[in-house]
C-alpha cells in the first residue's frame, strides 16, 4: 500500500513530468524518423539500406575513439566540481575529440581502398564519416548538459528541431532529388552541422566553454579515456557489428539491409532505455554524490526503470509483426523470423547501461577496462561462430546471447553496491 502511494505521489510530481518530457522527446524525435523508415522502405533498396547500416555503424565505432570518454566524464564531473572549475574541465576536454577527428580523416584515407573492397566504402565515406561522428558527439554534449541543467523543454526542443530538419532534408534529397541513399547521409550530415554550430553557442552562454585549458586534465582524461573507449567498442560490437559480420560471411548486402530493418524495430527498446536513463543517470549521479548515500532511493530508481524497460519490451515484441504484415515490403518480413531475439537483447542490455552508472561515477577504471574487454572477446567469438552457421538469424540469436552474457559480468562486477541496494542498511556515509 505504501509503494503504490508512493507511485502516485511521484506520478504527481515535477519529477514524473520532467521523466514525461524526457520520455516524449525520445520517442516523438524517434517515432517521426520511426515512420519515415516505411517511406525510405519504398524509396530505397534492399542495398541502400545496407550501405546506410555500415555508414551509421561506421560512425558507431568510430565514436569512442573521437569523444575518448569525455561525455561520461563530463556527466560525473558536473556534480562534483563548482562552476568556475568545471568550465576549465570542460574546455580542455572539449579540444581532444576536434583534433582526434582530424586523426581519424587521415586513418581512413590512408586505408580507403581496403574499406572499399572489403565493405564498399565509398570515398565520401572517408570524410563524412569522421566529420559526422564529431557532430554527433557535440550533438550528444549538448543534450547532456541542457539535461544536467534541469531544463528538460529545451531538450525536447533541440531533439525535435535537428530531426525535423534531418528528416525534411532527406527526404527532400531522396524524393524529389532522387540521390538514393546519398541523400539521406547528405540530410544528416547538415542537420547535425546546424546543431554542432548551436551547441557552440550553448557552452559559450552557460559559460561552459572558456578560453581556458589545464594540461593536468588532459591527462586525466587520458587514462580514463582507456576503458571508456573500450567499454564503447564493446557497446559497437555487442550489436552493431553484427551487419559487418553478415556481410563479411554472407557478401550479401540485402541481407544486411533486411537485418537492419529488424535492428531498427528493435531499437525502440533502446530509444526508451536513452530516455529514461537522460532521467536516472542525473538522480543516480546526484544521490551517490551526497555525503550519506539514500541506497534506498536508488533502488527505487532501478526497479522503476526495470519495469519500464519490461513493459516496453513486451510492447515492441507484440507490435513489431503488425507494422511489419501492414507496412512492409514483403521482401523484408524476413526478419521476423529472428526480430524477438534481438528485442529480449536489447533488453538485457537497457539494465547492463543502467547498472554501469555505478562504475562510471566512481571511474573504477579497472573493471570498465574487464567487464568491456570481455564483452568485444564474448562478442567476437560469438558473433563469428553463429553469424557464419546461421547468417542474419544467427546475428539476432548471437545478440541475444551476448547481451545476457554480459548482464550477468556487470551484476558481478557491481555486486557490491548491489547487495547495498537490497540490504536492510539502506543509508550509508561516503568516505
Amino acid at each position: 500500500m505504501a509503494a503504490l502511494q508512493g507511485i502516485l505521489k511521484f506520478g504527481k510530481s515535477a519529477e514524473m513530468r520532467s521523466v514525461a518530457v524526457y520520455t516524449i522527446s525520445n520517442f516523438a524525435s524517434k517515432g517521426i524518423s520511426f515512420l519515415l523508415l516505411f517511406y525510405f522502405a519504398h524509396e530505397l533498396t534492399e542495398t541502400d539500406f545496407g550501405l546506410l547500416n555500415l555508414f551509421s555503424n561506421g560512425i558507431l565505432f568510430l565514436m569512442p575513439f573521437v569523444s575518448m570518454g569525455v561525455l561520461q566524464s563530463v556527466n560525473t564531473e558536473y556534480f562534483k566540481k563548482d562552476k568556475k572549475e568545471f568550465s576549465h574541465f570542460f574546455s580542455t576536454t572539449l579540444v581532444m575529440p576536434m583534433i582526434l577527428t582530424l586523426f581519424a580523416m587521415g586513418v581512413f584515407f590512408m586505408f580507403r581502398q581496403q574499406l572499399q573492397q572489403r565493405y564498399s566504402f565509398t570515398a565520401i565515406f572517408v570524410v563524412m564519416i569522421p566529420l559526422i561522428t564529431l557532430f554527433n558527439f557535440l550533438n550528444e554534449h549538448l543534450i547532456n548538459m541542457v539535461r544536467n541543467s534541469g531544463d528538460p523543454v529545451k531538450y525536447l526542443f533541440i531533439n525535435i528541431g535537428r530531426l525535423l530538419a534531418e528528416i525534411t532534408l532527406a527526404v527532400f534529397f531522396v524524393g524529389a532529388m532522387e540521390l538514393g541513399w546519398m541523400g539521406r547521409v547528405t540530410g544528416i550530415f547538415i542537420s547535425y552541422f546546424m546543431i554542432a554550430l548551436y551547441a557552440f553557442f550553448y557552452f559559450k552562454e552557460q559559460g561552459f566553454f572558456i578560453n581556458s585549458f589545464k594540461r593536468k586534465y588532459l591527462y586525466d582524461e587520458l587514462l580514463f579515456s582507456i576503458p571508456i573507449i573500450v567499454m564503447q567498442v564493446g557497446v559497437f560490437f555487442m550489436g552493431s557489428s553484427a551487419g559487418y559480420f553478415i556481410e563479411y560471411f554472407t557478401h550479401d548486402m540485402a541481407q544486411v539491409g533486411i537485418f537492419s530493418i529488424a535492428a531498427t524495430f528493435g531499437s525502440v527498446i533502446i530509444v526508451l532505455c536513452t530516455a529514461m536513463l537522460q532521467y536516472s543517470y542525473p538522480k543516480v549521479y546526484s544521490l551517490l554524490a551526497e555525503k550519506n548515500i539514500d541506497y534506498a532511493a536508488i533502488r527505487w530508481h532501478l526497479l522503476f526503470y526495470a519495469g519500464i524497460m519490461l513493459l516496453g519490451t513486451g510492447i515492441v515484441i507484440i507490435a513489431t509483426p503488425l507494422a511489419y504484415k501492414m507496412l512492409l515490403k514483403e521482401s523484408y518480413h524476413a526478419g521476423l523470423s529472428y526480430y524477438f531475439f534481438i528485442c529480449i537483447g536489447y533488453f538485457f542490455w537497457s539494465i547492463s547501461y543502467f547498472l554501469y552508472a555505478f562504475m562510471l561515477y566512481r571511474k573504477e577504471k579497472r573493471k570498465l577496462l574487464m567487464a568491456s574487454s570481455l564483452s568485444v572477446l564474448i562478442s567476437v567469438l560469438s558473433h563469428s561462430l553463429l553469424v557464419k552457421q546461421w547468417g542474419p538469424y544467427g546475428a539476432a540469436v548471437s545478440m541475444c546471447v551476448v547481451y545476457l552474457v554480459v548482464l550477468l559480468i556487470t551484476i558481478f562486477f557491481v555486486r557490491k553496491p548491489l547487495s547495498q541496494l537490497f540490504s536492510n542498511n539502506l543509508y550509508k556515509t561516503e568516505s
